[in-house]
């Protein structure tokens, strides 16, 4: 190809270009103009701070989040806390999701876009969400519906073929337009327990534990020289570190939502009790198990020292140091356990895999033997 040639090639293309440019730009125009939700928020107007209850309904039942003085609650868990920051992604999502798209919505294609009201557990039931006010007054409304897929890239390497790029609504009072979101707003379920602030307590340091199956073990230190009552053989040094650590990571599955209607066996516990380092006592009532969880009611008494033992010969310029840090420290323990005595009034579900450590028989503390070796 001659240079002379090479140029009108060259200039060719850059009229195809041009007229490309052209025709998008043409076409967006014509699309803006067409569709005038495209760009606006699904819910106008949202101020989070004026929401003071979320409603959600789906084919599996109901959920209500709800604003008090203290925080949010769960209504379907007997006012349980529900966790802040999940309520508070949620609220940022339903306030900023924009609409991309609108289209008016044909009544044969309701089920499956899954925009069908969750009643009766009809064919193509969505999901609903409601925002409310303190005063009661709707805030906002969307019947969410089937999520809008896009191919994964990563599909190959163990993830879902897509992912979840938008979703199908329903906006309002407005059952005849149907509005493509550009978040798939994953964080709106109904499903209670997902919504419960799962940390229930952190009992640090074990001094003692003791069970009403008749051992208790006990160490002079934060060390790894536990010791068990009334034997002179020591106990397995990692089922004794076990007790420690089932204690220091307890979190709930779920909350007994009427505990009265619910055989628990809580009217005849297992008793399991730490006394820590710092002066708390953690109880534990353990009751009957129900698949892979136990029914639990738990309690926090005493208060951690008021005052530092200095240690010997301690220098005056390690003196202001040691008070600060200890009374920085003491502040974090009176307010951690503030908030677990908060939550001791509740029934909970607690999953085996915590509970089971603390439930051994005295017997089953003690190393295993080892069994002789076969003669060859």
């Amino acid at each position: 190809m001659t240079r002379k040639q090479f140029l009108a090639v060259l200039a060719a293309l850059a009229v195809l270009v041009v007229a490309a440019v052209g025709v998008t730009l043409s076409d967006r125009s014509a699309w803006t103009n067409t569709d005038s939700r495209a760009g606006q928020k699904a819910i106008s107007n949202l101020r989070i701070a004026d929401v003071a209850e979320i409603a959600i309904r789906d084919a599996s039942g109901e959920l209500h989040l709800q604003r008090g003085p203290s925080g949010w609650k769960v209504r379907e868990r007997a006012d349980f806390p529900a966790d802040t920051d999940r309520v508070a992604a949620m609220l940022v999502a339903l306030a900023e999701t924009k609409v991309v798209q609108s289209e008016p919505l044909a009544e044969s294609q309701r089920a499956r876009l899954e925009l069908v009201e969750p009643k009766d557990k009809a064919a193509g039931a969505g999901t609903v969400v409601e925002l409310k006010d303190a005063k009661g007054a709707v805030l906002g409304k969307l019947l969410l519906g089937k999520k809008i897929m896009k191919p994964s890239a990563m599909a190959s390497m163990g993830r879902p073929e897509a992912d979840a790029t938008g979703r199908y609504v329903l906006a309002g009072d407005d059952a005849k337009t149907v509005l493509a979101l550009g978040d798939p707003l994953l964080q709106v379920e109904a499903k209670a327990q997902d919504w419960l602030v799962k940390d229930l307590l952190r009992a640090e340091g074990s001094k003692t534990i003791t069970s009403s199956k008749g051992w208790t073990v006990t160490r002079n230190t934060e060390g790894m020289d536990w010791k068990l009552q009334g034997s002179a053989k020591a106990p397995d040094l990692q089922k004794a570190t076990d007790l420690s650590s089932s204690f220091g990571w307890v979190n709930l599955v779920d909350v007994v939502a009427d505990p009265a209607k619910a055989d628990t066996g809580l009217d005849h516990p297992v008793t399991i009790q730490s006394k820590t380092f710092d002066g708390l006592t953690y109880t534990l009532n353990v009751g009957k198990p129900v698949e892979s969880n136990y029914y639990v009611r738990f309690s926090v008494a005493g208060e951690p020292p008021k005052a530092r033992t200095p240690d010997k010969n301690e220098k005056a310029e390690d003196k202001a140091k040691k008070d600060k840090d200890f009374d920085e420290r003491r502040k974090k323990l009176l307010d951690k356990v503030q908030a677990e005595k908060k939550l001791e009034g509740w029934t909970y579900l607690v999953s085996k895999t915590t509970l089971d450590p603390l439930l051994r028989d005295r017997a089953q503390l003690l190393p295993e033997k080892k069994k002789p070796a076969k003669k060859t």
